[in-house]
């Protein structure tokens, strides 16, 4: 499986760049979407003895950008789970044509045309990338793709098109239906292959919900490849109703955007999706950092993309519960995370123009420059509410610590000031608590964050602030959505105290 999403990941970049060895990627994507297909009789033998002439045969050698597959790293989307849409579809068709929207479309179309195949149905494949508004994307075939695409409308093919989603408007996945629709392709003969089923009334393309019904589509739902003692489903906001048992102290959630996670079946550990390939097992390594150094729970491995983490007794801490003791732990817990999970890529930039942008929008004030100085960078945690925090006797256990550092939301990789900043926001610490606070930080790891912090106290305030506005439009619960609105004004009012001050720093 990693090998496939490595492939993937290649022969998309190459794709965007154009070269001319992303036909031979794509090669390399197909072998290995045989192998997962056929995963029970494949060996390693026979995967590197086809690969290698494969491998000798690119020669365009240069530095591009793999984006990450969001579905595959967060979503707990298998690429096998879109396979298994193809077999429960009763197709008849004299041959297919894949069309795989970059950039998970690369992999899953890989899949699709692999399973295709072993149902007896000759496919081959293609990818695009639409372009243009998120909400309004255009699709537009090159000369060879058209040419490829007339030979298939004569033989009578399947046009198949694959993609996570549909996002909020679904125009990723109509502009390339449309599109083929253009070259002549009947639609009836058009298939859109997704993760979820939409709500096609709610999704936000021009007039999306009449053109969504003129095309025949089929969703792959929630994986089935789950660990063989999964349990309980934790994840839409079901854990609070074990970890936290007094529901008006329940943290606010975005439920679409939780990661799945279940009981095992004894209920003595989680298993939560930490992401397949290379993500997954950068979440492993520091899920076992994390546990090995006393900060985390027990990690008891990881099974098809799910992390086991053993449940240990203890009860969630309160925002009241804030002790010098505390406040030193986590002190000490951002030094040691400053230095074992740091990082030589962190930029801050795109941190700094999503906070000057935000506070445009919601106050109508230029913040003028927004300097946030990466001198400690790391993978932050991003989650220091008092809820992640576990007190257990005489000590206390950092959760969810090892996936939101480098997800597909802020921060990213930048300067631990980030994760001091969420204790000092969230914990809606005093002035004499973040001094002390700061000072335990200072002993423990030797850097000074007096003069950086109080710009990423703004950054972060500002983000939570527009991620809680943002999830609030995107729940139908009015419950959940009270929560929501309740912890946007609470950082609103945080975030406007905040940029006064950076004012009259910059002044």
């Amino acid at each position: 499986m990693s090998l496939l999403l490595a492939a993937g990941g290649m022969e998309c970049a190459l794709a965007d760049e154009k070269s001319p060895d992303a036909t031979h990627a794509s090669r390399l994507t197909d072998l290995f979407a045989s192998a997962a297909i056929d995963g029970a009789h494949c060996d390693g033998a026979r995967l590197v003895t086809p690969a290698l002439p494969v491998l000798d045969a690119i020669h365009d050698f240069r530095v591009v950008t793999v984006t990450t597959p969001e579905g595959f790293a967060y979503y707990a989307l298998h690429p096998c789970d879109f396979a298994d849409v193809a077999t429960r579809l009763d197709l008849s068709a004299p041959g297919a044509l894949v069309v795989g929207i970059r950039t998970i479309g690369t992999t899953l179309s890989a899949v699709v045309a692999a399973q295709l195949r072993e149902l007896g149905i000759p496919a081959d494949r293609t990818t695009v990338r639409p372009t243009g508004h998120p909400y309004d994307r255009r699709c537009n075939f090159e000369p060879a793709q058209r040419d490829d695409i007339l030979r298939a409308v004569a033989g009578g093919a399947l046009f198949v098109i694959c993609d996570e989603g549909p996002g909020r408007s679904g125009s990723s996945l109509l502009s390339v239906a449309e599109a083929l629709e253009r070259e002549g392709v009947p639609r009836e003969h058009i298939l859109m292959l997704c993760s979820h089923e939409p709500d096609a009334a709610a999704l936000c393309a021009p007039n999306a919900a009449q053109r969504w019904s003129h095309y025949g589509h089929a969703a792959a739902g929630m994986t089935e490849r789950l660990p063989m003692r999964a349990g309980e489903a934790l994840d839409a906001g079901n854990w609070r109703h074990h970890f936290v048992p007094v529901r008006e102290a329940w943290p606010a959630v975005w439920p679409q955007m939780e990661r799945l996670k279940f009981f095992s079946r004894d209920r003595r550990s989680v298993f939560k999706f930490e992401g397949h390939g290379k993500c997954g097992a950068e979440v492993r390594a520091r899920n076992q950092a994390l546990a090995d150094a006393g900060f985390g729970a027990p990690y008891l491995g990881q099974q098809v993309g799910f992390g086991e983490h053993e449940l240990v007794s203890g009860s969630a801490v309160q925002m009241h519960g804030v002790t010098p003791e505390l406040l030193t732990r986590m002190a000490e817990y951002c030094a040691w995370r400053s230095r074992d999970f740091s990082c030589l890529d962190a930029d801050a930039a795109d941190l700094a123009a999503a906070t000057r942008i935000n506070i445009e929008r919601e106050f109508g004030r230029d913040l003028g420059e927004l300097s946030l100085r990466v001198e400690r960078p790391a993978i932050c945690d991003a989650r220091m509410q008092p809820h992640e925090w576990l007190a257990c006797g005489e000590r206390w256990l950092k959760l969810d610590a090892a996936a939101h550092g480098d997800d597909h939301f802020y921060p990213g990789p930048c300067d631990i000031a980030w994760d001091l900043a969420g204790v000092v926001v969230e914990w809606q610490l005093e002035p004499s608590a973040q001094e002390f606070l700061l000072a335990a930080y200072r002993r423990a790891s030797g850097d000074d964050m007096t003069r950086r912090l109080a710009a990423y106290e703004l950054a972060y305030a500002t983000f939570r602030m527009a991620w809680s506005r943002m999830a609030a439009t995107a729940v139908a619960d009015a419950e959940e959505r009270h929560r929501l609105l309740r912890d946007y004004r609470r950082y609103r009012d945080q975030a406007k105290v905040f940029a006064r001050r950076q004012s009259a720093i910059a002044a």
